[in-house]
């Protein structure tokens, strides 16, 4: 099946917004079977709509971008009028942007009316995060898309079309994955040297993230799929800590609920990333109850009890001051595991013997006190994402 993604949007056409929709479809479409041969993106002129769609031969066409209700998104009515159409005005979905707007309490201006209305024996796809649903609908022998442009709202979307794709072309394939933290890409893909070859009838594909990589393994073959993937956990398995529904915060706060546990934060150049991403768990007030953001050295004595003497002997960023953050937050909280990230994110503040990046960490369990460091590359926000990360992991690795 030819396929093209059409983005719109002058946004993206001038760098300001990145075209992560792309990716996204690209590699869904991908995990069952489906190629895609020609990627555009073009402005919100009905001439360029027109433009590509006369030279576009693609069996399958997806459009993101252009669904909203102002005077520049004309993807809707500029793809309906180029293929003729005819459409009628869908009542239910009219009266769901009338919902959606009355719980935000904003007027519902007319030019929304516009996202009402559809080919007819269209498939609508429900927008739960926007006013602009999506749609499927055939033409000239060919498979039409409209998605709207915000990824936040595409993405669910992306699934109805995949369950579609999948019943039209039937296509039976099994999909699965792990989720893997601790270690890089380049790192696994060394170690698989010869396994995508003893696996042939199997999909594997990494998608890497800061911090974290996915693998998906998809196989029409189960059975085959299965051998496959306890093969990859047979060599990883140390790093894998679910699957591709999970996420380490969520695992961890329900281990601690399992455990009855109760877990403290102390963070200085991560300013709270660890406990954002705890407390962002649904049930993590169960087991955590205090978080301290200690910046400056006043801090990390007013509230961690950390000697100035270690402060001015050692530095704030030491192995030292990440031992006394932690076992003065468990003192302080009187938590089950008390966690301290003290580090130099950037892009100042580094010195010869203490290089941008360089992090500190502190765990506390049980009375014992473990200290670790590492040394993250990247920006400043990559830096505190990766320390984040590394700090969630410290704490899975103590937990299971």
């Amino acid at each position: 099946m030819k396929t093209a993604i059409i983005t719109v949007g002058k946004e993206v056409l001038t760098g300001k917004t990145i075209n992560t929709n792309l990716a996204t479809i690209s590699r869904r479409l991908n995990e069952i079977g489906i190629d895609v041969n020609r990627s555009i993106v073009i402005d919100d002129i009905k001439e360029e709509y027109y433009s590509i769609l006369d030279f576009c031969d693609s069996d399958l066409i997806i459009f993101t971008g252009g669904l909203g209700p102002t005077v520049d998104d004309i993807t809707r009515e500029t793809v309906i009028d180029y293929f003729k159409v005819e459409t009628y005005l869908d009542k239910n979905i009219l009266k769901d942007i009338k919902n959606y707007f009355g719980r935000i309490n904003v007027k519902m201006e007319d030019t929304n009316d516009k996202q009402a209305y559809f080919p007819k024996n269209s498939i609508i796809i429900n927008n739960e995060l926007g006013t602009a649903p999506g749609v499927i609908f055939k033409a000239d022998d060919k498979t039409i898309v409209l998605f709207p442009g915000p990824p936040h709202e595409m993405i669910p979307m992306l699934e109805e079309l995949i369950k579609y794709l999948k019943k039209e072309l039937d296509i039976k394939l099994y999909s699965k994955g792990f989720k893997l933290v601790g270690i890089g890409e380049s790192t696994i893909e060394k170690a698989l040297t010869g396994f995508y070859d003893k696996h042939p009838l199997v999909n594997v594909a990494p998608y890497a993230s800061i911090g974290e990589i996915k693998y998906v393994f998809t196989s029409s073959n189960k059975e085959k799929l299965e051998e496959t993937m306890n093969d990859f956990y047979s060599k990883f398995g140390e790093f894998i800590y679910g699957d591709l529904d999970d996420t380490l915060e969520g695992i961890i706060v329900q281990k601690l609920i399992d455990k009855k546990m109760i877990i403290s934060t102390a963070e200085s150049c991560t300013a709270g990333q660890l406990a954002h991403m705890i407390t962002k768990v649904s049930g993590s007030s169960e087991i955590f109850k205090e978080g301290f953001i200690t910046y400056s050295y006043e801090a990390k004595s007013k509230y961690l009890n950390v000697l100035q003497d270690s402060l001015v002997k050692y530095g704030a960023v030491s192995n030292e001051v990440a031992n006394e953050m932690a076992i003065g937050l468990a003192k302080e909280t009187l938590a089950d595991i008390a966690v301290s990230i003290t580090g130099i994110a950037g892009p100042t503040g580094d010195t010869p013997d203490k290089p941008i990046g360089l992090t500190y960490f502190g765990l506390t369990h049980n009375g014992v006190t473990k200290t670790f460091k590492k040394i993250f590359n990247g920006n400043r926000e990559m830096v505190r994402t990766r320390a984040t990360i590394y700090a969630l992991n410290l704490i899975r690795k103590e937990l299971f």
